[in-house]
């Protein structure tokens, strides 16, 4: 592959991750790291056509994390093309990076961001501006070559690159990217735009979020539209840190709404960037909070959390593990479930010291039908807690992998009594006959009688006929002098019958009500009548005398 193309695999996923995982530090030096080492192969150019990323007039491969975020940037700051010298220094290819992912000035012609390379004095990486209809490499600057230096790249310290405070406060929002709002009565063309816009003094908007949100609907002008979403981003990051949670729902809500009207592919597009940038880990969290409390508004908050992706999901998880209340916890569950997302946190979440995040995971992963979770949640079924190793047994059962059922069969071979007791519990939830042949195998090796009970009771939940038949023999009394069954064991074949209730275990349950030990009679009439306080007073299919 042309050097060309893998520099722009490796700018597009630090591009990609200035934009949506800021702190991952570690990660945009190694990404930094490489686009220095390949620079050396010599001059390329970055160009956008047709809103796709090309490379020396070669389409940069796609799907492709980022890539399509550069060719969205690129064009939003009024960028044709970015020319990276062959010895371009770290501190000009990351400079360039966090321009670009940051807030564009809307039809400005690309002015902003050229004043904004020339702030940093990156003088090894170059841009083009765009021009209407027309952008082609032939746009570009041109490009020398220049002599590899020689110096290793193991010896260079990124550290110093990354923790700059001169470059970082050329970059940050300070003076606003976008143009200021007009004081009251100034006209638009008195306006200060393009380069003078970047001196403008930062302030807090004078205007209430819902103010202008007003006037965010009724804005046709590009410059106007520009002023209100920066104005409208600073409020929400600012609610953000201050926790006003609906504050932050309302104006993402809105964004997004607006941007579905909008017919302009400019104007979507920078409506896009603003949603884009507000995809942050604190904003997130707000939205993810409100999701309870606003059942009216759902649709909205939960297209926000899955427009943001594995971030949307990590904090409904984040909120998910905090939660106590019950029916808070489902609102979070059933949101996760539909979001699909955050694989690689409820993982992670399988080994929390606690064992209600451990078993809320497990659930969810057990539900989403995540196969790569097979192994953590086996190793879960020796959690020190009960209701963690019965949620990781059903979530294996209803992965059903080979694996997974290997792990249950084994659990029913446990040296420890309850693991058993939970592997026979999971197996219930899984209605076939392999799964009654294995239980009904267990049983019959069985020497615990609370473990025995335990399978009965799952073979009724199973309700398979040959679950039946063996609760049937279970709970007959014993026949002959060397098969005398405990009366403890009747019971729970007794009980199982009662879960089971199909027409043949009503008929048994019937006939049990005259054994002659009082407590298999007491049993039988309890299962009826529970039979008939859950069936509206019948008690069961064939409750005909």
């Amino acid at each position: 592959m042309d050097h060309s193309v893998t520099f722009a695999r490796h700018f597009s996923r630090l591009v990609w991750l200035i934009m949506r995982k800021p702190g991952e530090i570690d990660k945009q030096k190694a990404e930094l790291r490489a686009l220095v080492t390949i620079s050396r192969s010599g001059p390329l150019t970055l160009v956008v056509r047709d809103g796709l990323l090309t490379t020396d007039a070669q389409l940069v491969p796609t799907p492709l994390a980022g890539a399509e975020d550069v060719a969205a940037q690129m064009g939003a700051h009024g960028l044709a093309a970015i020319t990276v010298d062959g010895d371009a220094l770290p501190a000009d290819v990351l400079g360039v990076a966090r321009l670009l992912a940051g807030m564009p000035v809307l039809n400005d012609g690309g002015a902003a961001a050229e004043a904004k390379r020339l702030a940093l004095g990156a003088s090894t990486v170059r841009f083009a501006a765009r021009v209407p209809d027309s952008a082609s490499t032939a746009n570009a600057p041109s490009v020398l070559t220049t002599a590899h230096t020689s110096d290793p790249i193991s010896e260079f310290d990124f550290g110093e690159v990354f923790d700059d405070p001169l470059a970082e406060a050329k970059l940050r929002e300070t003076p606003r990217q976008w143009p200021a709002v007009p004081k009251s009565g100034e006209r638009p063309s008195e306006r200060r735009t393009g380069l003078f816009a970047q001196f403008a003094a930062a302030r807090l908007p004078t205007e209430t979020s819902d103010e202008l949100l007003v006037r965010l609907d009724v804005a046709v002008d590009g410059d106007e539209l520009a002023d209100l979403l920066q104005d409208l981003v600073l409020l929400a990051e600012n609610a953000a840190r201050e926790g006003k949670a609906t504050v932050v729902s309302n104006i993402l809500s809105h964004l997004g709404r607006r941007e579905a009207r909008a017919d302009e592919f400019e104007i979507k597009r920078i409506f896009s960037a603003t949603l884009k940038q507000l995809a942050r880990p604190n904003v997130l969290r707000m939205v993810a909070t409100e999701l309870p409390h606003r059942p009216d508004g759902r649709d909205a908050l939960m297209s926000i959390l899955v427009r943001a992706g594995e971030d949307g999901a990590d904090a409904l998880v984040e909120q998910l593990a905090a939660m106590s209340h019950t029916s808070d916890r489902r609102v979070y569950f059933d949101a996760l479930r539909e979001l699909k997302a955050g694989v690689p946190t409820l993982v992670h979440m399988l080994a929390d010291s606690r064992w209600f995040v451990a078993r809320t995971a497990a659930e969810l992963l057990g539900e989403m039908q995540v196969p790569q979770a097979e192994g953590p949640l086996t190793d879960m079924l020796t959690h020190e807690d009960e209701r963690a190793r019965r949620a990781a047994s059903t979530a294996l059962m209803r992965l059903g992998t080979p694996r997974a059922m290997l792990a249950i069969d084994g659990a029913l071979k446990d040296t420890t009594p309850q693991a058993r007791i939970d592997a026979a519990a999971a197996m219930a939830t899984r209605k076939d006959l392999h799964t009654a042949a294995t239980l009904i195998r267990a049983l019959d090796a069985e020497k615990d009688e609370e473990v025995r009970a335990a399978f009965l009771l799952s073979l009724g939940k199973l309700k398979t006929p040959d679950a039946v038949q063996r609760l049937l023999q279970a709970s007959d009394p014993a026949r002959g002098l060397f098969k005398k069954k405990t009366t403890a064991f009747r019971i729970a074949a007794i009980q199982g019958l009662g879960e089971a209730r199909t027409a043949e275990a009503m008929e048994a349950l019937r006939a049990l009500r005259n054994d002659k030990e009082q407590d298999v009679r007491d049993a039988a009439t309890y299962a009826l009548g529970r039979i008939a306080r859950t069936s509206g007073g019948s008690d069961g299919p064939a409750s005909a005398r």
